[in-house]
């Protein structure tokens, strides 16, 4: 693989997929993507391979494009998004012509309004890695959780940009996929410049127990829907 490397995430009905479609019209300067999706979000009508889950690892299957391209992982909300990440890593480490672009998570907005606890420490788990954070399908019901959401992790001082995207302007996807790091995790930093304490292994998402349980594990709350 060469090209650039974009981490999807997103909640059900997000329209992550519809929106980064956009990325493959003519005229657009991100023309060449490339889709890896998981099983369950395969998808005609947009250029793509599949990737199966075996033994921690991303394992693709399809053609993929012969020159560089930007590539878009999209990770599956049927399996543990720090396994996912830690695959990440590994497959970054061995395709040595592959660069991490940017992680973008996607909120169907409409499940900000009464979220429960496992869906909020997911939003929370997300954005720790996330570049940028997209809401989509605001309305009048969930603009003021859309604001409080924004605003929690402004306190926080996190550095992730934050997009809500609507259905009559088309995504400012030259923005949203800018390739400069907005994300409070180091653990996707060159390692030669991290202090020990900011190594992947250390990273509040990442770092396990002596049984090998994550310290902070994050929920799935998303599995199978």
């Amino acid at each position: 693989m060469k090209g650039t490397l974009h981490l999807i995430l997103g909640t059900p009905d997000s329209g992550r997929r519809s929106i980064l479609s956009h990325a493959n019209t003519p005229e657009s300067p991100q023309a060449g993507s490339h889709f890896l999706l998981p099983e369950e979000l395969k998808d005609q009508t947009i250029p793509h391979s599949c990737w199966r889950w075996e033994e921690e690892e991303f394992r693709f299957s399809g053609s993929e494009p012969a020159s560089p391209a930007e590539f878009f992982l999209f990770f599956s909300n049927n399996f543990d998004l720090a396994d996912q990440f830690e695959a990440s890593l590994s497959l970054l480490s061995s395709e040595t012509e592959l660069e991490l672009g940017r992680i973008i998570v996607f909120l169907n907005s409409r499940l900000l309004v009464q979220a429960d606890s496992s869906i909020t420490e997911w939003i929370d788990g997300a954005a720790h890695f996330a570049d940028a954070l997209c809401f989509t399908h605001r309305e009048n019901d969930n603009a003021s959780e859309i604001a409080k959401c924004k605003e929690r992790f402004e306190s926080m001082r996190y550095p992730l940009e934050t997009y809500v995207l609507g259905k009559k302007k088309a995504p400012p996807l030259e923005r949203i996929l800018f390739p400069s790091a907005r994300r409070i995790s180091h653990a996707f930093d060159p390692q030669d410049l991290l202090e020990p304490e900011d190594s992947p292994q250390n990273d509040t998402y990442l770092a396990r127990q002596p049984n090998g349980k994550r310290q902070r594990p994050i929920p799935r709350p998303f599995a199978s829907r």
